[in-house]
Formats: C-alpha cells, sequence, structure tokens
C-alpha cells in the first residue's frame, strides 16, 4: 500500500545562536511543528551556558554540566539540524550565512540570537590582555583556566557582572588563596549605577566585608600585560584583568547588510523583524523598537516565546503579531555569602530567601532543557543491573547488553554479518579484502560503501562519508582513480534538495580533491530520511611498494600489529543519544572522522605492510578476524585491549552501560574466535564497537618494527602497536 502522507520540506528556518531566546523558540515551534518546516540552529558552541548561574559555576556551586545547556542533544530532541560553526556574515539579499572554512547556507526564514561582546575597544590593550567576560561561553570555559594562577586581579566595568564575579571569585579561592587581591574598577558612573541607592549599598558592604578593593571615577585608559594605566595618569598592578564593560556587537554583524542602530546593534520592530521581514532578531543583539533596554538576560528570555509567534506568524501567512515588554522586572544579584539581593522598582532587599529563589529560578530554567524527556527508568535499570553484577561477582559483561540501546547511524547502521551470511555467497563475505579487484584488471580494485547521517550537518556528512569509502581504497593500497556518488534527499521542493545537494557535494568534492579526484557523476534519489543518505562508488589502482621483493613474504608470528588513530565511535554517539554522556565528546571523534585516513593513505607503499584493513561497521574483532584469516599460514592474533586507544568518553558510557545497536551482533560473531588468557573485561566492549571512518589496522614484520616506527612517525600518523601474531589459527587471543 502506498504511503502519500509525508510531508516535504518547503521552508528553511535558520536560527543563529543558541541564546536564551532561541532556546524558547525552538521548544514553541516543536511543540506543535509547522507543517514542511525545516529548523537550522547554527551555533559556535555544542554547549551554551545559562548567564544567570555562571557566577556560581564559578563559585562552585553548580558544576560546569548543570550551569550549560546540551544545544546538540536539546536539537535530536526536538528534530532540529544542529551545525557547529562560527558566522562571519550574512546576506539578507541572497538569503544566506555565511560560515568560517566551509560553504554558505541558504535560508528562506532568518533569525538571530548571538551573543555580544565586552566592549575592548575604547580600552587600548583591553583586546589582547584582557579575558572578556562576553560572550559568557567564552568565561565559562576559560574563566578559570585563565586566572587560577594569579594573585591580584581587577575587573574593569562596575555592573551587576563584575560584583557578583568578583565575590564568586573571592569566595572560591577562600581557603586555597586567602591573599588573593581583587579590585574592581568602575569608571566615571561608580558602580551598579543603574540600580538604586540601597542595591549599591549593599554590594558595597559585602565587597568591603569580604576585601574586595574598589576604585570608583577612574577610567582605564589602557592595559598591559600586568598593569592598568588610568585616565588620570595613576596605574594599577596587577597579574590579570578581567574586561566587563558595556557591551558591543560582532563583527560579522557589521559586515552584513542589516539596518544597525549607531551601536551596531540590529534595528528590530515590535515583532522582532528587522529590515527585512524574514530575518528576525532578540536578546542582547538587538535594539527592539527604539525603546532603549537593557542587555539583561531577563529580556532575551522573555523574548523567546513571542518571538516564536512572531516568526510562526510569518511563515504561515497570519497577521502580523506584535509584542510590548514589561520593563519592570525582578533583579535578583547573588552575594556569594548565602544571600542575595531582590531590587525592584526602587526597593531593594537582601535575604537568604532571595538566594534560595534565584537558585530555584536558574535551575528551573535550565532543566526545562537539560532534562527534557530525559529517560531516567533507562539510567536506574542501568545503575540496578550493574549494582547486581557487582554484588553476584558476575564477570560477564555482556549478559547485559541491551541496557541502553538505540538504532545506531553511519557504518554502526548497516545489515548484521548474520544476515549477509545467511543470504550471500562465501566468495563475497569470507575473508574478502576491503575492496575487491576487477577481474582481467588485477592492478584495480572497487568498492562501495554508503552511510546515513550520523550527524544532521549535510557539509560535514559528506566529508565524513567520503573518507568512510575511501579508506577502502587505501585498505588494499590503492589510490583513487574514479568516483561516482550515490544519494538520497529527504522528501523536499527542489530548491532544498539544491541546497542539501551542494552542501553534501561540497564537503565530498574536499575530501576528493585532497586525493586529486573529482566525483565523476553519480545517482540521486528521494527517501524518507530526514537527512541525507550519502555513498560512493570508488575505482582505485593499487601502488606498487618500495622494495617489493623484500617484503613480499608470509606472515610469521610475533609480527607486529598496528592500529591508526582511535575508536569508538559507536559508542560515543549512541551515549550521547541516549543521554548518557555530554555531546561535547562528539567533537574529537568529528575531527578525526574529518580528517580521514588521508596521511597515512600517502604513505602505504614507503611502508613494509604485510597485510591491512580498515576498521568499520562489524568492528575492530571482527575485522581483525577477517585479516587473519586472510593468511594461508594458518596463523592468529593477540591483542592488548587496554593499549587500544579510545575516545574520550567511551569509558564513561562503557560503564554507564551504553552499546550500539550493532553491537550485540558483532559480538555474537567474534565469540566463536575468541580466545581468553584472563577474565572478560568491560574494556573488552571497545572490540565490537562499529566504527565510521575508523583508523588501519595492519601488521609489519617484527624485524622492520623500529624503522617502521620511525618512517610513521616521520610523517606525523597516529599509531599504537595493539598486538602481535600468534600461532592460533584464526583466532584471537585477548590478553
Amino acid at each position: 500500500m502506498i504511503n502519500n502522507e509525508e510531508i516535504p520540506i518547503t521552508n528553511d528556518l535558520v536560527l543563529i545562536g543558541g541564546g536564551h531566546s532561541h532556546l524558547s523558540v525552538i521548544m514553541e515551534l516543536s511543540k506543535k511543528p509547522l507543517k514542511g518546516n525545516r529548523i537550522t540552529l547554527i551555533s559556535n558552541e555544542i554547549d551554551t551556558p545559562y548567564s544567570g548561574m555562571i557566577p556560581g559555576f564559578i563559585e562552585g556551586i553548580y558544576s560546569w554540566r548543570e550551569s550549560h545547556i546540551d544545544l546538540y542533544k536539546l536539537c535530536i530532541k526536538l528534530n532540529i539540524r544542529f551545525i557547529h560553526a562560527e558566522v562571519t556574515k550574512i546576506s539578507a539579499i541572497n538569503k544566506e550565512v555565511y560560515l568560517k572554512g566551509r560553504p554558505k547556507l541558504k535560508f528562506d526564514v532568518l533569525s538571530i540570537n548571538s551573543g555580544i561582546e565586552s566592549n575592548y575597544k575604547k580600552i587600548k590593550g583591553a583586546q589582547k590582555n584582557c579575558v572578556p567576560v562576553k560572550p559568557i561561553s567564552k568565561l565559562a570555559n576559560n574563566f578559570l583556566k585563565e586566572i587560577k594562577n594569579f594573585n591580584s586581579i581587577a575587573f574593569i566595568g562596575g555592573g551587576a557582572g563584575s560584583v557578583e564575579l568578583a565575590l564568586a571569585l573571592k569566595k572560591r579561592f577562600n581557603k586555597t588563596k586567602k591573599n588573593l587581591d581583587i579590585t574592581i574598577v568602575t569608571g566615571k558612573n561608580g558602580i551598579l549605577n543603574s540600580f538604586p541607592k540601597k542595591t549599591k549599598q549593599i554590594a558595597l558592604n559585602v565587597l568591603k566585608e569580604v576585601g574586595i578593593k574598589l576604585l570608583e571615577n577612574k577610567e582605564v585608559i589602557q592595559v598591559k600585560t600586568n598593569k592598568l594605566i588610568m585616565s588620570d595618569g595613576t596605574f594599577l598592578n596587577i597579574d590579570k584583568s578581567i574586561l566587563s564593560t558595556n557591551a558591543m556587537a560582532p563583527k560579522w554583524i557589521e559586515q552584513s547588510d542589516l539596518k544597525l542602530n549607531k551601536d551596531s546593534f540590529i534595528v528590530v520592530n515590535n515583532a522582532f523583524q528587522t529590515n527585512h521581514k524574514f530575518i528576525f532578531a532578540a536578546g542582547d543583539i538587538v535594539d527592539f523598537n527604539k525603546e532603549n533596554l537593557k542587555k539583561a538576560g531577563v529580556f532575551a528570555v522573555r523574548s523567546g516565546k513571542p518571538l516564536a509567534k512572531s516568526i510562526k506568524n510569518y511563515i504561515s501567512n497570519k497577521k502580523k503579531f506584535t509584542y510590548k515588554f514589561n520593563k519592570n522586572y525582578l533583579a535578583l544579584i547573588g552575594l556569594s555569602n548565602g544571600l542575595a539581593i531582590a531590587t525592584k522598582y526602587n526597593y531593594s532587599y537582601s535575604t537568604k530567601l532571595n538566594f534560595y529563589l534565584k537558585k530555584y529560578i536558574d535551575q528551573k530554567f535550565i532543566k526545562k532543557f537539560n532534562e527534557l524527556n530525559h529517560n531516567q527508568i533507562s539510567k536506574i535499570k542501568s545503575i540496578f543491573v550493574s549494582y547486581i553484577y557487582k554484588i553476584f561477582n558476575i564477570n560477564n559483561v555482556y549478559k547485559h547488553y541491551d541496557i541502553n540501546q538505540m538504532q545506531c547511524r553511519g557504518c554502526a547502521a548497516k545489515v548484521p554479518y548474520n544476515a549477509l551470511k545467511n543470504s550471500l555467497s562465501k566468495k563475497i563475505i569470507s575473508t574478502s579484502e576491503d575492496a575487491t579487484p576487477i577481474n582481467n584488471y588485477p592492478s584495480l580494485f572497487q568498492s562501495v560503501d554508503m552511510i546515513n547521517a550520523i550527524i544532521s550537518d549535510p557539509y560535514v556528512l559528506g566529508k565524513i562519508a567520503a573518507n568512510h569509502a575511501i579508506s577502502d581504497i587505501i585498505s588494499v593500497n590503492s589510490k583513487i582513480i574514479s568516483t561516482m556518488m550515490i544519494l538520497q534527499l529527504p522528501l523536499s521542493k527542489s530548491i532544498i534538495n539544491s541546497r542539501d545537494l551542494e552542501q553534501v557535494s561540497y564537503g565530498a568534492n574536499k575530501i576528493f580533491e585532497s586525493y586529486n579526484c573529482s566525483i565523476d557523476g553519480g545517482h540521486t534519489m528521494i527517501g524518507k530520511d530526514q537527512d541525507p543518505v550519502i555513498g560512493f562508488a570508488i575505482t582505485g589502482e593499487q601502488k606498487k611498494p618500495l622494495n617489493f621483493k623484500k617484503i613480499n613474504r608470509k606472515i610469521k608470528v610475533n609480527d607486529i600489529l598496528i592500529l591508526t588513530n582511535k575508536i569508538g565511535t559507536g559508542i560515543v554517539f549512541a551515549g550521547i543519544n541516549n543521554d548518557l554522556i555530554d555531546s561535547y565528546f562528539q567533537i574529537e571523534v568529528i575531527k578525526q572522522m574529518e580528517d580521514g585516513n588521508i596521511a597515512f593513505g600517502n604513505i602505504t607503499e614507503k611502508l613494509k605492510i604485510l597485510s591491512m584493513t580498515d576498521i568499520t561497521g562489524f568492528g575492530l574483532a571482527n575485522h581483525l578476524l577477517n585479516l587473519i584469516k586472510r593468511d594461508n599460514g594458518k596463523t592468529g592474533l593477540t591483542i592488548f585491549p587496554k593499549k587500544i586507544p579510545i575516545f574520550k568518553g567511551v569509558e564513561e558510557a562503557i560503564k554507564k552501560g551504553v552499546k550500539s545497536s550493532l553491537f550485540d551482533n558483532n559480538y555474537l560473531i567474534a565469540k566463536e574466535n575468541i580466545v581468553y588468557s584472563r577474565n572478560e573485561d568491560s574494556v573488552d566492549e571497545i572490540l565490537y564497537d562499529p566504527q565510521t571512518v575508523g583508523g588501519l589496522a595492519f601488521i609489519i614484520p617484527k624485524e622492520e618494527k623500529e624503522k617502521q616506527f620511525q618512517l610513521l612517525k616521520k610523517y606525523k600518523i597516529n599509531f599504537t602497536e595493539i598486538g602481535y601474531v600468534n600461532d592460533l589459527e584464526n583466532k584471537i587471543e585477548i590478553l
């Protein structure tokens, strides 16, 4: 029966920045999704900090995770494309967003909620020598690293941010650095000049009580490495200064064709629209309807729902929605002494209740995003089973391998080996090479490989898919001479198909160009996946090894087994997608997948390789078994799982019971040929984890070990000796 209910993508809504306004926008637009509307979030950070909790993070009240929102996971849960990139400018006329180091992204509707920067333009040397408070993401990531070794610190600026951060810093290092000298230089307007006198007085009393110095009515005109120079000729010796002045817009805003005010903030009307009706903006980056709003987080948070409604009405061709801010709001300033100042209208007071109220408001806001659809049952089950195994001293770590599984993507989404084994001929699946020689052309090899979207960024996915397919050709010591692309795109109107094709092709071509090869053609189709599915048919020509006669010998016992790069892609993404490890662990994984095996592929003919395979979806153990079964010498392999290089996050995921969906099959296929010389350990799970753009495993002669290692180091190849050849016929021994 034909299903005609699928809705094509007809509109691309692109959001720049994961600020407080956009967090609410994606929540609101996901409650009742607009038919045919695809949402893409662009952010230069995978985790976005909640500004209200950063002083608490600095003080030590909150952990890094408790004070940050995982944008990547939020996008997964809300079915939103996530692009981790830096915006360099936008073109409203052409409806294009320009991104650093990658192709521009086209849109139909755009919204901007990016961060602002601390204004360093008026102070000489500030950009070079200060730690900026804005953007808040950089402050949260670098603040403690930058200043932990200093003994005297100055805050430039007398706003609430300086007060809260100075107090938080003093409290954090109260025991370890009792002599930490902190000074706030306020400028002509004094401290907390936009607040009532009582708020200012309460803050002054607390600052004095903890020994934080205050320099009021002094302007900093220059910042040197260890000195602040004032407008009156005086100076202040410091180890480090922190810039907490008024905000300014980032440079890319000034380079875009939007209407800006005199301070380069985006001018929007009461519907959050710019001078182009299809471009919206909110948060600190805007001048809202000429109302001169403060650059306060409360207005960014309040903008979320009305901004979402305005965007929704525009896309749906409904009547324009307008909004007016209530400028009176409750301001809460944390004092790092268990108290907080509450200020509204002209009334201010400081109590413990205010501190708990602030904590409640902040935690409620961030939990709304971090704990969305949080699978607590799965977590409890995992912890319970782990304890049961520990209590009863059960060592077989594979008895609970289905605790936290979800359908994996990338190469982990391939058809299980059992299904192939039961239906395909032995000639195809048994001890096969990674690429197949062409009949009557022994120097030519062919391979075809295809993956679905391990990530939702089509440009990066194009690079990953190309690298993944190329590894097969590298593993047979060949250079690429021709490639064809197979591409399935989501059901969309033609202009959106063109956009996706452009992104994927640009990414893939960037990889193939590094091999002096271009995509010669291919085949496209439309499918049900919401993201592209990409494959390549590649033809390679075998390279002649140097000193061919000397290395054309059989594998012998004690020859060396080498692995390039790290493994663990399947478990890292399974852990992230199951909400059990942090999304930032993917950064290292994606970098390796984007880099691929290009550097190694360029030197294979220089190495004395006896046999080689790439590590992909069937996991390290099965690929090594296939490698050794090719040898007619009836040898096996001894490997050391604890020596295998793994990505950050893998150990944490294993401890939490995470496994990719292909793990079960990989383990069951391999276990018949695995021999243990010790008890099984959880670290062994990495042997069965499916890889996307894994490294290469290869065997070298034992007598050539030092020379080969020197060559690998010379060409800066990441490699590890993980084992050696043994005399166990077609078996892997685990030590």
